[in-house]
């Protein structure tokens, strides 16, 4: 296949390439365990890949472990694979500022001082009376240590320092890394954006304003803008007028506790919608307490609808006489005084359990809010873990992660539509292979038997370590060869002459040369109009020696094709070795390791040729001779490498021979020259086969050499 058609098919398998089949390879994982590795000067020890598309999470990281979500809603958006990548490696890139710079002990300690009613690390300082009076009130909840009304507090104050500090290490990466990594930041930092909704969509939603506010600081947090151009209420946008100096401040410090003490006075600084939030639970409270009762007495009217208030006693009983009024007396005396003593309980209770059911539907308020609120932030803004002690900078040198991120995934991206297109390029060849097989018209005989074409296509590590050891070998025979190899292939190759005094073409080198020599003539190389094929016994009696031998033969004919540009077929054959009685039963192997068309998997499947059963040379033979009839080439020759006669069912001996000499006759007569290489004990039979072409070879050795001998003669003809 030409190349630029190849270049052509492995550009259409690449965009045939889906993000499942990218991302989830292990040539992947090593880049992106690569680039982590780097970042966090050689300290990142775990890097996990998942693929989750339902979570909202992109990454996180806890200790010593950075994830990242293949799957992400952010990644997703992204049409391409080279965006997605990028977006990927942005993602990482932010998890390992974390990991480098995030404290998470001291998040966790800020956390655990806010829920028990105190400061961390230290009281807000206010500025102003306003001030004054938001942290007078706040003190109020710390001081009653209110868990529910801290909770709020703390989230939105969680919130805040997230943002603060996923500005601070956002910009710190970029600037590091100013390649893939700040590419990737930036492109997720821009769809976040995008995905915010605007102050006028939050205000139809009936958000409360807490919520829109803290989406208003996302929005300048990441973009340093807001998309209110539509918007209508204009005093969240002067609160957020009032925190821009503060959260810019709070994004370039350097120090963790900076982030904090600027959180605490943003949390003063919008203590009103606080307020607003409070004042409506506490509402919303006393509401459900009055429609308390008239609901549970509703519900006990429906419990009972047919109850009737009793008699009293007296009216059932008659009057029993003067004893009996002295004992009702003193009865109703005890009664009284236990009436007296169990309203005072009931009173005492009532109000105990007033206060608990109102503190009940504070709490249970409260908690509905807190979960509305966390619905309503964004969702760009998460905690990310880290270690225990800060990260200081690492003094990382970003050439090279830059550099190797950039090419890395049109690396992988090539790979892997390389190997896709190769196994179709293999499975096109041998489907034509096959094709061509089930045309050639066999002759009488070799008709009836069955014909099983081979052809590998995945390469064994034992194939690839075999081929180095015949490389080794190879080497020695192609140093006796040269002098004789090198005339051939410089004749091959054009050339160019200067320094002449006529011409059609300037010499630009000579253009100044006084002779006046200034053109130049280009001399085309000589093209060889010729095409080989190679027949080689895989017959079980050429095991050993003899198969070393001919796979060293096969190899440095089909090297010297290769270098001389000329097609070349190399064929291994043999049957399926059992005897059989009749010969629609037997099966002919015919195993294509290199067809005209050259790939880079030839030099392995010829090193892989074992020997195995019997041989029908007629067939084999038949096979080679039509393939190099349908080449276009002018000379063709065909060398056989075999070790004695034909030998298979219903094939041998003298009727073996005259079929061999038939088939040679026909192939000669149409232009298909031979050369037989004889290496076994019945080199007589083979001579008789073969006459002239036949080539005795006593020395194994000499075998590669002198067959390559043959060809050069062959060429200079």
């Amino acid at each position: 296949m030409k190349k630029a058609l190849y270049r052509k098919r492995i550009c259409a398998e690449k965009e045939k390439l889906t993000p499942e089949k990218v991302f989830h390879t292990p040539q992947y994982r090593d880049l992106l365990t690569s680039i982590g590795h780097e970042i966090t000067g050689g300290k990142l020890t775990t890097l996990r890949l998942y693929d989750d598309k339902n979570s909202g999470i992109a990454g996180w990281n806890q200790g010593e472990t950075v994830a990242v979500n293949l799957g992400n809603q952010i990644t997703s958006s992204f049409l391409t694979l080279e965006l997605k990548s990028d977006s990927l490696i942005g993602i990482l890139g932010h998890e390992c500022g974390h990991y480098r710079y995030t404290d998470s002990a001291l998040r966790k300690r800020y956390a655990e001082h806010m829920l028990n009613g105190s400061w961390y690390p230290k009281e807000p300082v206010p500025e102003n009376a306003q001030e004054k009076e938001a942290l007078d009130a706040m003190n109020v909840y710390f001081e009653r240590k209110d868990k529910a009304i801290l909770s709020i507090f703390l989230q939105t104050a969680s919130y805040l320092s997230n943002l603060l500090n996923d500005m601070y290490i956002e910009e710190k990466m970029c600037a590091l890394f100013p390649g893939s990594i700040r590419r990737g930041i930036l492109m997720n930092r821009d769809r976040n954006v995008e995905w915010l909704p605007t102050l006028r969509e939050m205000l139809e939603t009936e958000k409360d304003r807490l919520s829109i506010l803290m989406n208003l600081c996302a929005q300048y947090a990441l973009s340093s803008r807001v998309n209110a151009w539509d918007g209508a209420d204009y005093e969240l946008i002067d609160t957020l007028k009032l925190l821009m100096p503060v959260i810019d401040e709070a994004g370039k410090a350097a120090d963790d506790m900076e982030r904090y003490l600027a959180t605490n006075h943003i949390l003063l600084m919008i203590w009103k919608y606080f307020a607003e939030i409070i004042d409506e639970i506490e509402k919303n409270t006393t509401e459900n307490e009055e429609q308390k009762p008239e609901q549970e007495e509703r519900e006990g009217q429906k419990e009972n609808p047919n109850e009737s208030e009793e008699e009293p006693e007296e009216e059932k009983q008659g009057n029993t006489g003067s004893q009996t009024e002295q004992n009702e007396d003193k009865i109703r005396k005890e009664d009284t005084e236990q009436e007296s003593e169990t309203e005072d309980k009931t009173e005492r209770n009532g109000k105990d359990q007033e206060t608990e059911s109102h503190e009940n539907g504070r709490t249970a308020e409260l908690q509905k809010f807190l979960q509305q609120l966390c619905e309503n932030l964004p969702k760009c803004v998460r905690e990310s873990g880290g270690f225990e002690d800060k990260q200081n900078e690492c003094g990382i040198s970003a050439s090279e992660t830059e550099a190797s991120s950039d090419n890395a995934l049109q690396k992988i991206l090539y790979e892997m539509a390389k190997e896709t297109l190769d196994k179709k390029i293999q499975k096109e060849i041998f489907e034509h292979l096959q094709k061509e097989l089930m045309e050639i018209p066999f002759e009488e005989g070799h008709d009836l038997v069955q014909k099983k074409l081979c052809r590998k296509t995945e390469i064994s590590d034992f194939l690839k370590l075999l081929t180095e050891k015949y490389e080794g070998q190879l080497k020695q025979v192609k140093k006796r060869l040269r002098l004789k190899l090198l005339p051939i292939l410089k004749n091959q190759k054009g050339r160019t002459e200067h320094k002449l005094f006529l011409g059609r073409r300037v010499d630009l080198r000579n253009i100044a040369a006084p002779s006046g020599a200034v053109f130049k003539k280009q001399q085309p190389g000589k093209k060889l109009d010729i095409c080989v094929a190679v027949l080689v016994d895989n017959s079980f009696s050429m095991c050993g020696e003899r198969m070393d031998h001919a796979i060293l033969a096969a190899l440095c004919l089909y090297d010297f094709c290769m270098e001389s540009e000329i097609p070349v077929l190399v064929c291994g054959h043999h049957t399926d070795g059992y005897r059989h009685e009749n010969l629609k039963d037997e099966t002919v192997y015919l195993h294509c390791c290199a067809d005209f068309e050259t790939d880079e998997k030839d030099r392995f499947r010829i090193a892989g040729m074992q020997p195995y059963g019997s041989n029908r040379d007629g067939t084999a033979l038949w096979y080679a001779g039509s393939r190099l009839l349908e080449r276009p080439e002018k000379q063709k020759l065909l060398f056989v490498i075999s070790d004695g006669a034909p030998n298979a069912n219903q094939y041998g001996g003298t009727g073996a021979k005259r079929d061999l000499q038939k088939i040679r006759k026909k192939l000669l007569q149409q232009g298909v020259f031979f050369q037989a290489a004889a290496i076994g004990s019945d080199k007589e039979a083979i001579q008789e086969i073969y006459e002239e072409s036949f080539l005795d070879i006593t020395d194994l050795e000499q075998l590669p050499a002198l067959l390559t001998k043959k060809l050069l003669r062959f060429i200079r003809r």
